[in-house]
């Protein structure tokens, strides 16, 4: 397995995510809910990748750094937002330069933490909460292990089988469906799993696990959680006030609603100081 670190300083996946120009619906609803307040925050876009997010935030914020842990990536933000903003080469696992207390809003987007195993996951949490003023604002998004369609990755793609053999799409369609069936075979043995239905089952039982799926092309390990336990973990930590964003940027606890999408957004605060 290749380490994420790795995989997101080549050339391919940073100018990937160095095209990539949007806010999805959980994201505008943040920003909607957050409204006048953002004017007055100072924050940390932490796993900024190509920058995707810098354009929608950074002219709404008081302070505005990004920051990443592939220097790629950061190369790419500098060049897009020339003397614009601050971006800074740094992992949230180890922010030992940055003080306490120091945003009051910190985001971590399109599932950043899930690039972490259980223990680092857990230690970039806590650092992220050190870094917040009290009171101040997370928001992130992570894979969801309850997801509806999960099992539905790691089998030959449907709409394949529905193809109809026509004579003149008889070889493409031949060449997808292998095709197809070597990606299935490549995530069956990766995930060192017979039948992903009972993989996936029993990562459901534990709550958490790790998953190669589709992302970074199949080439890393990815952090599932499922909702009940990424709020308990939360809590745990020290966050307050949590909330969760379904596929359709509507806060909601409603697990049907939730698990209709592969990753969830939250929003927390780090508690008051009593």
């Amino acid at each position: 397995m290749l380490d994420h670190k790795i995989i997101y300083n080549t050339k391919t996946i940073s100018k990937d995510y160095g095209r990539r120009d949007y806010l999805d619906k959980s994201e505008k609803a943040i920003i909607k809910l957050l409204g006048p307040k953002l004017s007055y925050m100072s924050m940390l876009d932490m796993g900024v990748g190509g920058g995707r997010t810098t354009k929608y935030f950074g002219p709404m914020v008081k302070e505005y750094i990004g920051a990443d842990y592939a220097l790629a990536m950061i190369e790419i933000c500098r060049a897009k937002y020339p003397g614009m903003y601050e971006f800074i080469e740094a992992d949230a696992r180890y922010m030992n330069r940055m003080e306490y207390d120091r945003f009051d809003f910190v985001l971590f987007s399109y599932n950043g933490l899930d690039s972490f195993n259980h223990q680092q996951r857990i230690i970039a949490l806590k650092e992220i909460k050190r870094i917040l003023k009290p009171g101040g604002y997370f928001a992130f998004s992570s894979h969801n292990l309850d997801w509806q369609e999960l099992p539905e990755l790691f089998k030959l793609n449907s709409e394949l089988a529905k193809l109809k053999l026509k004579k003149d799409t008889t070889i493409m369609f031949l060449r997808s469906y292998i095709r197809a069936g070597f990606k299935n075979l490549k995530l069956n043995l990766l995930n060192k799993s017979i039948s992903m239905e009972r993989l996936i089952k029993k990562l459901r039982q534990n709550k958490k696990g790790y998953l190669y799926d589709n992302s970074l092309n199949g080439k890393a390990s990815i952090y599932y959680i499922t909702p009940n336990e990424q709020y308990r973990q939360l809590e745990e930590i020290g966050f307050t006030d949590i909330k969760s964003f379904s596929k359709q940027g509507e806060q909601t606890r409603s697990l049907n609603k939730l698990n209709e999408a592969p990753w969830i957004y939250y929003l927390c605060r780090k508690k008051w100081l009593k």
